[in-house]
């Protein structure tokens, strides 16, 4: 199989963040809670938060914690071992030993993206009127979930097909069958107002679905 990589920028729907019952195992996966996806932006400095029950797993660049919730004045505090997150809305800080982060804000945007890229997820792709995300795993599945997530199809990813610049992927079961073409693109959502590396066309059951997408860096 072969997707189009582009770098990506990581802007998407939060529609059906995470693809609940879709959590194939990958490389990148870490044991640490089970919860929602965070990107915090500390000016040139970024990091990944998943938020579970009473703890937090921080993916730093160079480190990875796991820290225990404690009780906080104000906001909501976790510590352990030397490292403290403390956040409160869209504001967060974070101390990992002797350094210091300050005036981190979470990036609400970034955090589909990011779950998808840990899951597996080697392209993503959205759409409007109605909302539609569709996630590509290498040999593996291929995920649309359509019309503001009341339609939900899992196929296997076919062999890709090179036309003229553009990808094609058909793939189908005894109920669905869905075509999905890929081309080297700027594209430009209106709605979100963000840019993407290429358009996405999907025909699924016979309807049509027109949207941006990107390629997914591995970890």
């Amino acid at each position: 199989m072969r997707i189009i990589i582009a770098s990506w920028t990581a802007i998407g729907l939060a529609l059906l963040a995470g693809c609940a019952g879709y959590r194939p195992e990958s490389a990148g996966n870490k044991p640490g809670p089970v919860g929602q996806t965070l990107v915090y932006e500390c000016g040139d400095f970024e990091f990944v938060a998943r938020a579970g029950q009473g703890e937090i797993a921080l993916h730093l660049p160079d480190d990875y914690r796991v820290l225990g919730q404690v009780r906080s004045a104000s906001g909501t505090r976790y510590e352990d071992g030397g490292a403290m997150f403390w956040s409160k809305g869209e504001e967060a800080m974070l101390d990992i030993g002797s350094r210091r982060y300050r005036g981190c804000r979470l990036n609400r945007s970034r955090g589909p993206w990011e779950d998808a890229r840990r899951r597996g997820v080697n392209f993503r792709a959205v759409g409007q009127e109605p909302g539609w995300v569709l996630e590509i795993q290498a040999e593996r599945n291929m995920l649309m979930v359509a019309d503001y997530g009341s339609r939900r199809v899992l196929l296997p990813t076919p062999e890709v097909e090179l036309l003229d610049g553009r990808e094609r992927y058909e793939t189908s079961n005894e109920r669905h069958h869905m075509v999905v073409e890929i081309e080297l693109h700027h594209c430009f959502d209106t709605m979100s107002g963000q840019s993407y590396s290429n358009r996405v066309r999907v025909d699924l059951d016979g309807r049509k679905y027109r949207g941006c997408g990107d390629a997914l860096e591995p970890l």
